[in-house]
């Protein structure tokens, strides 16, 4: 589609759609597949509060925190098709610990999966990822 043709065709429906959402004072959360990192200026300036779900295979996580943390929550970033899927659990909980240390800073983030999990992950790694949500003064501070 493209950046132009988004800005043509579905942007100004978004700006309605986040309009309507903004005016009864409540968040705008959007889930999108796919890097749509070029129009995250225009999303955020339409009234954009959270993108889900935040994938660390499409993104440069320090440089986007980097760049739109003060002015855009992220959710998600613990990696499905790689982290989970392969990783052993030391791992998983190394890089869940690494990303919600480069994610939660400032606060801004929403830390958890990036999608549903699929049915092939091993438990142990599951079990690896919550170990940190649930001790993050253990594990982040």
């Amino acid at each position: 589609m493209g950046l132009e043709n988004w800005r043509r065709f579905v942007r100004p429906r978004l700006r309605r759609m986040y309009g309507r959402v903004k005016s009864e004072g409540l968040y705008v959360s959007q889930h999108s597949c796919g890097d749509v990192g070029k129009a995250f200026e225009d999303l955020i300036e339409i009234g954009l509060d959270c993108y889900q779900t935040f994938q660390p295979e499409i993104y440069d996580i320090v440089k986007v925190k980097a760049e739109f943390g003060g002015r855009l929550a992220f959710w998600g970033g613990i990696s499905t098709q790689q982290l989970l899927a392969k990783a052993t659990p030391e791992e998983t909980r190394a890089e869940t610990i690494r990303i919600m240390r480069i994610m939660g800073k400032g606060g801004g983030y929403i830390a958890g999966p990036t999608h549903s999990v699929p049915g092939d992950v091993p438990p142990e790694n599951i079990e690896a990822m919550f170990e940190v949500f649930m001790n993050q003064d253990r594990y982040l501070f």
